[in-house]
């Protein structure tokens, strides 16, 4: 059985590969300030139907590495996506894209507050490289940045027919 392909499901094909990341954790309730490496990787789980990401970082001094599965919701026009960390973390997202530009949504509870986390990443240098800006609100209307990150591209995969 070949792999199913949709449109949909051909735009995450910018995120496939090996990427190199590098950036700043600015200090709040994510974590203390601190410089961010990582490694991610982005390939497709046999079948075609769901993308799975492997980020293994540093921030600061401390290691972690978190697996997500990122697939395609045609009702809502959305990439929901689990994420599952070393920490014993686990989040839900729902992606969208438009114009090139990925924007996350999530509500995460931090300290027995619900605090709502998004992401806007943004491809450049004909897909080889990636940066992202990552804010928290504890209201919904103020938002405070808590990772400035930019990646590039060390690998490209292809997706296979």
């Amino acid at each position: 059985m070949g792999k199913i392909s949709t449109p949909e499901l051909e735009r995450l094909e910018v995120f496939l590969g090996t990427w190199n990341l590098e950036g700043q954790q600015y200090e709040g309730p994510f974590g203390p300030a601190a410089k961010i490496t990582a490694v991610e990787t982005y390939e497709w789980l046999p079948g075609g139907f769901f993308l799975v990401h492997r980020f293994e970082a540093r921030i600061g001094g401390q290691p972690i590495a978190c697996i997500e599965v990122i697939g395609h919701d045609a009702s809502s026009q959305s990439y929901p996506t689990r994420t599952f960390c070393s920490d014993g973390n686990t989040n839900e997202w729902q992606f969208r894209e438009r114009d090139g530009v990925w924007t996350s949504a999530e509500a995460a509870p931090m300290a027995r507050n619900p605090m709502q986390a998004r992401s806007t990443s943004v491809f450049s240098d004909a897909g080889n490289t990636m940066t992202a800006k990552w804010e928290y609100s504890s209201d919904g209307a103020a938002w405070q940045t808590f990772w400035d990150v930019k990646a590039t591209k060390a690998w490209r995969a292809r997706r296979e027919s």
